[in-house]
């Protein structure tokens, strides 16, 4: 399968993590690269930057949030 969006890569590894076939696939094209992993925590590693590349792509990435104090009491 050809690379043509993270948003279909990410459906592509989700299907293939459901049917199982993500310990056979070993490796995925991303454009003119060819990512392997060879554990599931590589693969889960690399879902998780997929996931991110595909809420980034459509538009639903957040940045960070982060507290400080308000100020003095």
């Amino acid at each position: 399968m050809a690379f043509t969006s993270w948003s279909a890569l990410k459906t592509q590894m989700l299907d293939d993590f459901a049917s199982g076939d993500w310990s056979m696939l070993k490796s995925y094209s991303i454009g003119t690269r060819q990512v392997t992993y060879r554990s599931f925590v590589e693969f889960k590693q690399q879902l998780e930057f997929v996931e991110a590349m595909a809420a980034r792509e459509s538009g639903q990435s957040f940045g960070r949030v982060y507290a400080v104090s308000g100020g003095g009491r």
